[in-house]
């Protein structure tokens, strides 16, 4: 029987919702995107914590007006980002929302869309460790790649369990490489390979 959520997560916390959203919710168990799988890792709340921590100890700067110098913090310290794209998305939703504007939109967009960009590059990065695996337990030329990577897609599309998976390790990963859990990060790769396995079994 597949383990449920056992904590909801306060949307008025809006920086924690956005983070914890689709992969975490408490008793340091990791859910995939179809929520019907799921990880136990040992300490994956003070990762999950530290790095909130991380994301939010510069967040006077998004309250005082500085948009910029906040995304240039996250720039520099967590992970490459478009800030202009960024940009351009909040002074769009200033320009739609007006004075209705409020906290919880700002950071949601700010925040939420810097999150967005590291989701991105941590599935991007398992997607491309996934495909050398298959290449390389398959004995494979290199030119298979993109039609693996089509296929991969298309798991993904039809929302796989073990993509959707893959999917939140690979983003716990990158968490707790970033705030020093060695342990933690080692122990995301091995579980990333169990579900590499599967995929690879699913492909043949």
């Amino acid at each position: 029987m597949p383990f449920k959520p056992t904590v909801k997560i306060d949307p008025d916390d809006i920086v924690r919702y956005l983070l914890y959203q689709q992969f975490y919710y408490g008793e340091d168990r990791i859910y995939g995107r179809t929520k019907d799988r799921s990880e136990y890792i040992e300490n994956a709340e003070k990762v999950i914590e530290d790095f909130y921590s991380l994301i939010t100890k510069p967040i006077n700067l998004i309250d005082e007006g500085h948009i910029e110098q906040y995304l240039e913090f996250f720039n520099e310290n967590i992970i490459h980002i478009p800030i202009e794209a960024i940009l351009d998305k909040y002074q769009e939703t200033i320009d739609i929302l007006a004075s209705d504007i409020n906290r919880k939109m700002i950071l949601t967009v700010i925040i939420g869309g810097a999150l967005i960009e590291i989701y991105k590059k941590c599935f991007e990065d398992s997607i491309n460790e996934l495909i050398e695996f298959i290449i390389e337990k398959q004995s494979l030329k290199s030119e298979k790649k993109k039609e693996i990577k089509r296929r991969i897609k298309s798991l993904y599309g039809q929302s796989n369990p073990d993509i959707g998976m893959i999917y939140s390790l690979g983003f716990m990963e990158f968490m707790a490489k970033k705030v020093g859990y060695q342990e933690i990060a080692t122990k995301c790769e091995q579980l990333l390979k169990k579900y590499f396995k599967l995929i690879l079994e699913v492909l043949k």
